[in-house]
């Protein structure tokens, strides 16, 4: 049963999200077309690249302190 959820949930969650960006494009373009839109939403790839970069950032931090690098992480066993 377990892994019947878990290809269900590995199956909307794509498909959920897809939905979701979907909509907030739609949003957007009435957005852009009625004059309404703000600036800082007219330059999408900056924020992503942001955002990837303080998810890159975040994701050393936690390798960092729960990965063993053969001396032992800070709260590795």
């Amino acid at each position: 049963m377990r892994i019947v959820l878990l290809v269900i949930v590995l199956v909307l969650a794509p498909t959920a999200a897809f939905f979701l960006w979907a909509w907030g494009v739609k949003i957007k373009q009435e957005r852009k077309l009625a004059g309404t839109l703000p600036e800082w939403q007219d330059m999408p790839l900056t924020w992503l690249a942001i955002a990837g970069l303080v998810f890159t950032i975040i994701g050393f931090i936690v390798m960092f302190f729960t990965q063993n690098q053969g001396y032992g992480g800070l709260f590795a066993p």
